[in-house]
């Protein structure tokens, strides 16, 4: 007996991350170009949104990293409603570039669009050659 049809992966990953500091960055969507991995081709590097291929349950992680003292506040945003929220903030004499990091499970209906949000503050700090800065997603 053969089997005559042909085999379709259902694995869906993405991460990504920014390759250049941004002291400004105060508004709209946190786009990240950098493609690590994408399986399943959901996340698109130019505009920041991952859309879901197919339904399912998804773990989403960003860390922003704050550039030097500033305080930034993002969000996970699911079709444009907030999930979670991560704050990286450094108080005086207490350090620089501090991690916001956080995570969502979140159930996902095909078509469905996750990105990442500014909510408060400004700026973000990364390494061009390893990004700091970063955005993931993948169906559990």
């Amino acid at each position: 007996m053969t089997i005559a049809h042909q085999y379709v992966s259902t694995r869906i990953g993405f991460t990504a991350g920014v390759t250049s500091a941004s002291i400004t960055w105060n508004s709209g969507t946190l786009v990240f170009p950098k493609v690590i991995t994408n399986v399943g081709s959901g996340y698109n590097p130019s505009d920041g949104v991952f859309t879901a291929p197919r339904a399912g349950v998804y773990v989403f992680f960003v860390n922003v990293q704050s550039y030097n003292s500033n305080i930034v506040l993002v969000d996970i945003v699911l079709n444009g409603a907030t999930k979670v929220r991560t704050l990286a903030y450094s108080t005086s004499g207490h350090g620089y570039n501090e991690a916001g990091p956080n995570l969502a499970v979140l159930s996902l209906q095909t078509g469905d669009r996750v990105w990442v949000k500014h909510y408060s503050g400004q700026g973000y700090y990364t390494h061009s050659d390893g990004p700091i800065t970063t955005f993931s997603g993948f169906l559990i």
